[in-house]
């Protein structure tokens, strides 16, 4: 998520202030599905649930740019699990290899699960380990 800030000018005053607002833009990704933010802008992944094949697709992107750009990125993760918090559900995601995606590596997590008809918004939080680096980000559909 990104921080929305302000620009405070006093006309007449010369006096000019930036002001963190405290609120965090909501990220969508290219498939208009929010988006949860892993480190420090080093990885974004979208929350793509479809309640008809019973499936959630997590697809990661790199940093923001990345993600404006559909630019997605491969990780070394055996695994990326996305909890749901209404109604609570937990699914493990699989790596699901895209061709351009290099050997170890995946860009795209699918996982099976039972009760995805019954998501209202979109809200959680999607958690995994990279390398040696875990990682946790929330996400929460507008």
């Amino acid at each position: 998520m990104r921080n929305v800030y302000g620009l405070v000018v006093a006309a007449g005053f010369g006096l000019v202030a930036v002001v963190a607002s405290g609120v965090q833009a909501q990220e969508v990704g290219p498939h208009k599905m929010p988006v949860a933010e892993w480190g420090e802008e080093e990885y974004h992944v979208e929350v793509i649930p479809d309640a008809k094949a019973g499936t959630v697709t997590l697809l990661v992107f790199g940093n923001h740019d990345d993600l404006h750009k559909a630019k997605r990125k491969a990780i070394d993760a055996k695994g990326v699990t996305v909890a749901f918090k209404t109604p609570a559900l937990t699914v493990k995601c699989a790596p699901s290899p895209d061709k351009g995606d290099p050997a170890g590596s995946s860009s795209r997590f699918v996982g099976k699960a039972d009760g995805l008809d019954k998501l209202g918004k979109l809200e959680g939080t999607v958690s995994g380990k990279v390398g040696s680096k875990v990682y946790s980000g929330d996400f929460k559909q507008k």
